[in-house]
Formats: structure tokens, C-alpha cells, sequence
């Protein structure tokens, strides 16, 4: 738009520039013709011309934001948004942000950040690391989430007319390779339950747990008395536990790690047996201090009462020495892969599904309908498993 100056002579030159992203308000870009006149129209053209192609390419939206700014911001949206989003995934944004996104390209203009100067980044990561932070190279899935976490950022820009297009869907990431798991033979399992045994009852029942009914480590952890019914041999999953720093206490008991996570989960006669014992021992420890054993306490604590759940990456490293004491190269969630494996010889996809918590079942018809046959076959096929050679 092109129009007489009100307060002099001259014409003013102004381009329309988007709305501002906080206000609402719309926003333009103007320069002055101090002159009138033919010569003066068309030199106010010209400008006008050059100023659309600015605010085109995104040279006025925001050009100044460097992209440690826009990380803060996106970062503040993200757990604000209203998208679930769990404290340890929020933790991991801001400590890869600050670590290795930050040191090497926070300084930059959003406006400069394109395919080019993302994929360099990328193959920098990928060869030596961040060279600011050190660290080591990065393996292509952790680059990933570096690109995830940029795109993200890039893209909440791209709404928010900070700039016009999100570089980062023009990036290329290094592709993940899927490195086959280690998963223990049913020999190496029934040698791995016996050597848990000898440790402490404890652990062998953390372990059993893990072995015979899939739960990831974090749903472990998360078991309450009150997710147990013994009498029923079944369980219910029904939360996760994660330890974070800044939380309230150091952690919190969250919902499964996806929407088909809660389920109810039979158990096989051994499993059984081990969690009444540990039921006494856990009873016996709280009367000891003059408490009872609530039926909200967590079943693998270090506190008498069971109000707070050990840590889940304790019961990891110490699996970890087991496994290596007994020369068995597999980790922790390796068991939950060996209980998929063995069930996939005896039970339908499905159930495998149902049981991992992988499966289309709704919340409502967890709760609702109790453990299939199908189920119940798999979890005393499991037992065998671990129990008979």
C-alpha cells in the first residue's frame, strides 16, 4: 500500500506482515519516500516491490529470534499445550536442548536455519558429537530425537509466522538401524531365576514379574497391593513409575506408557506364591515400625510404610550385574522380548498383544471383562517356562 504522508510531504510505503503471534495484532513493514511526484511513485514502487519479496522469503518475521529463544519457547508451549506429554520425555527435551542443540546452533537467527545448515549439524553429531559439550558421536536414533525436538521447534515457528516454511521437514536425519535385541534362551531364564533366588526374595520376584508377564520395568515399580488379586491370579497394570528431578518428592506414578498399556494380567501358580510371601515380609516390616500395610503401598520399596517405590534404575543395574555375573549378554527388557518370543510358539497374536499391552482393547473393556482363557493358557505356559526344564 501506497499512500500520502498526513504529517508532511512525501509517501509512505507499508506491507502487510502477518499478525503478531502474542497479540493478534496484524503487523506491517514500512519505509518513507520523502518526495512527490512521478519519480517519487515510482520509486515507492520499487520499495513496495521489495518489501513483499522480504516478507515473502520471512526476513521481517521475527528475523531477530535466534533459535535458543525460539527452543525456550517451544519448550514452555510443549508442556503447556495440553498434549500429554510425560516428565522424563519434558526432562530429556530440555537436557538435549541445553547440551547439544543449544552449544552449537542456539546463537543462530531462526531465519538461518535451513536443510543445510541442519543436515551439517546432523552429520557433525553423528561423526564426533557436539564438540562444545563433547559427549562422544551420537547413534542415528539419538540424532533423531535431536530432529525431532528442532522440527518441532521449527514448526511451532512456521505457525506462529516467526518464519514461512519449516526448514526441518527438508532435513535428513541419519535412518536408524534396528539392531537385533539379545533375548536369554528358556535355559539361560530358569538359570537367571535360580541365581535371584540365591540374592534375595525380593528380586526374584522383580525378575519372575518380569519374565512371566511382559511388564515393562516401570509398570514393575508401579505395583501396588491394591493392583493384586491373588485369590484371581491376576494382576492389574495400571500405572507407570518415573523418577525425575524438580518433581515433587523426585517422582510420580503416571498412567501406562500407551492408551492400551492398562490391563489385567493373569498370573501363573508360582508367581503367586512368591508375591503372598512377599506380602508377609512386606507386613512384617511395616508392623515393625508400628505401621499396616496399606493396600496403596508400592510392593518394591526401601521405605517400612511402601509409600515411595524404589527406583526403577536400581532394580536395571542390578540385573545388569546378575546377568553378567552369569556370562548372559541381555539386559533388563530383554525379558520382556523373551516373554513375546516364547508365548508367540503357544498364543494368538492377539493375546501376545493383550498381554504386552500392545493391543486394541479399550480402558473400559479392561475392566470390564476379566482375563481370557486364552490369557490364562499363557501365563501357566510361561510358568513352565521358567520352571521345568
Amino acid at each position: 500500500m501506497i499512500r500520502q504522508r498526513k504529517d508532511r510531504d512525501g509517501l509512505q510505503v507499508q506491507v502487510y506482515a502477518g499478525r503478531d503471534p502474542l497479540t493478534g495484532r496484524k503487523r506491517y513493514v514500512s519505509r518513507q519516500v520523502p518526495a512527490s511526484g512521478r519519480a517519487a511513485m515510482k520509486q515507492a514502487k520499487q520499495i513496495e516491490a521489495q518489501l513483499t519479496a522480504e516478507v515473502g522469503a520471512g526476513r521481517h518475521q521475527r528475523s531477530a529470534m535466534t533459535l535458543a529463544q525460539l527452543l525456550d519457547e517451544w519448550l514452555a508451549w510443549r508442556e503447556s499445550n495440553g498434549k500429554p506429554i510425560s516428565p522424563a520425555t519434558l526432562h530429556g527435551y530440555r537436557l538435549t536442548v541445553e547440551t547439544k542443540i543449544k552449544p552449537a546452533l542456539g546463537y543462530l537467527p531462526v531465519a538461518k536455519i535451513d536443510a543445510r545448515v541442519l543436515d551439517r549439524f546432523y552429520a557433525a553429531l553423528r561423526k564426533a558429537g557436539n564438540a562444545r559439550t563433547g559427549g562422544g558421536a551420537l547413534s542415528a536414533s539419538r540424532i533423531r530425537d535431536v530432529h525431532a525436538i528442532l522440527s518441532g521447534a521449527l514448526g511451532l515457528a512456521a505457525r506462529w509466522g516467526y518464519v514461512p516454511f519449516n526448514t526441518a521437514l527438508l532435513a535428513r536425519p541419519p535412518a536408524p538401524r534396528n539392531a537385533a535385541r539379545r533375548l536369554p534362551t528358556a535355559e539361560q531364564a530358569r538359570v537367571l531365576m535360580a541365581a535371584a533366588a540365591q540374592r534375595d526374595p525380593e528380586f526374584e520376584l522383580f525378575v519372575r514379574l518380569g519374565a512371566a508377564t511382559a511388564l515393562r520395568r516401570g509398570e514393575v515399580v508401579a505395583l501396588r497391593w491394591c493392583d493384586l488379586d491373588l485369590d484371581g491370579a491376576e494382576l492389574s497394570v495400571s500405572g507407570n513409575v518415573l523418577f525425575v528431578r524438580g518433581l515433587a518428592g523426585g517422582f510420580v506414578r503416571k498412567g501406562p506408557k500407551s492408551e492400551h498399556g492398562e490391563r489385567l494380567v493373569a498370573l501363573d501358580a508360582r508367581t503367586v506364591e512368591l508375591l503372598r510371601a512377599h506380602r508377609a515380609r512386606r507386613a512384617e516390616s511395616a508392623l515393625a515400625v508400628g505401621a499396616s500395610l496399606a493396600e496403596e503401598s508400592y510392593l518394591f520399596t526401601r521405605v517400612p510404610d511402601g509409600t515411595r517405590p524404589i527406583r526403577p534404575e536400581a532394580m536395571t543395574r542390578r540385573f545388569g550385574r546378575l546377568a553378567a555375573s552369569l556370562g548372559h549378554n541381555y539386559t533388563l527388557h530383554g525379558l520382556r522380548h523373551f516373554t513375546a518370543t516364547q508365548l508367540g510358539v503357544v498364543a494368538e497374536a492377539a493375546t501376545v498383544r493383550e498381554r504386552m499391552g500392545h493391543g486394541s482393547l479399550t480402558v473400559s473393556s479392561i475392566y470390564t471383562h476379566r482375563v481370557s482363557a486364552a490369557d490364562r493358557a499363557a501365563a501357566e505356559h510361561m510358568g513352565r517356562v521358567l520352571d521345568e526344564p
